[in-house]
């Protein structure tokens, strides 16, 4: 294979690794699950200010990592028509997560159209749990920098009871937990939705390429 076709390889397979080590993550996320629990079904909803630009590429639904379980859980994301959440909103994605998802960190996540979630604006993600363990009061909980959590009535995780199986745009608060840690619930991830290909699978990639540019060089030579 020539100098040219060596360096596409390359450069390719050095793109790929570029694209996957760009940031991502969930909203938020905590190290240990400090209680499970569930008590019927609700709908829980946390909202947020965005303090710089992110795109929203999954939802996502808290899986007990006693049994790693969802439950065909809907979520939904809201953009909010002010900045504190506290009147009416725009439902701008949405998703159903189950049990084939992948388990990322405590939670399942769909993968979605990118959404930007633009600075200066506020959002607010709902889930329905359908029984699912619930957690709260988490070692370890911390959430995206880009990121402020909207307190109401001093609290952030809000809830209530669902009646038509839908996730519902929350406009007031509960008195669930102090502090910055309520129950969860529905989450949301940002950034490139896939994992940095570990070395061997890079190498294998760069070997694929060859083949592809030595049968496409092949080709054009007839």
């Amino acid at each position: 294979m020539n100098l040219k076709l060596k360096s596409l390889a390359l450069a390719t397979v050095l793109s790929l690794a570029t694209v996957g080590a760009a940031s991502a993550g969930p909203l938020w996320e905590f190290t240990t699950a400090g209680n499970s629990f569930n008590n019927n079904n609700w709908d829980f909803a946390t909202a947020f200010s965005v303090t710089s630009d992110l795109t929203a590429t999954g939802l996502g639904y808290y899986a007990d990592p006693f049994n790693g379980q969802v439950h065909n859980n809907p979520v939904g994301l809201f953009e909010c028509a002010n900045a504190d959440c506290s009147t009416t909103a725009t439902l701008i994605a949405s998703a159903i997560v189950d049990n084939t998802n992948p388990l990322t960190g405590h939670f399942r996540y769909v993968t979605i159209a990118p959404v930007l979630l633009q600075a200066g604006k506020s959002y607010e993600v709902a889930g329905v749990s359908f029984g699912n363990n619930y957690t709260w009061n988490d070692a370890g909980f911390n959430t995206d920098a880009n990121i402020s959590l909207i307190q109401l009535t001093s609290q952030v995780g809000r809830w209530n009871v669902d009646a038509d199986g839908l996730p519902t745009f929350l406009n007031f608060g509960q008195d669930d937990i102090s502090g910055q840690d309520g129950f969860w619930g529905p989450n949301v991830f940002t950034g490139q939705p896939t994992f940095v290909p570990e070395p061997a699978t890079l190498g294998l990639l760069g070997l694929g390429l060859v083949g592809v540019a030595r049968r496409f060089r092949k080709q054009t030579a007839r």
